[in-house]
């Protein structure tokens, strides 16, 4: 077999983030508003435009701006991912050296 150099790190080590990713996984009240908003307003846009109803695919996209405005104001009233508090430092951590 030949030899094949199997690090599976730079040269300088690998990064490690300075803060933990949150827990939430995303799964918040103005991403959930977000989500069924747009996914309702998607709907209405496509019945709206398949029925040749010009309401319906226009509520559609006031539904999809309105829900985008919305999840940005209740993100920034605290329901959305909490901004993070730490610079994006990194710490080096230096592994042994393959033999």
């Amino acid at each position: 077999m030949a030899d094949k150099d199997l690090t599976l790190i730079s040269p300088g080590g690998d990064r490690v983030p300075a803060v933990a990713p949150f827990h939430n996984e995303g799964k918040t009240p103005a991403a959930w508003v977000m989500a069924w908003g747009l996914m309702l307003a998607a709907v209405l846009i496509a019945v709206g435009l398949i029925a040749r109803i010009d309401g319906v695919w226009i509520a559609g996209v006031v539904v999809g701006l309105v829900s985008l405005v919305a999840s940005g104001a209740m993100r920034a009233a605290g329901l959305g991912q909490p901004p993070v508090s730490v610079q994006s430092t990194s710490v080096a951590v230096q592994s042994a050296p393959a033999e």
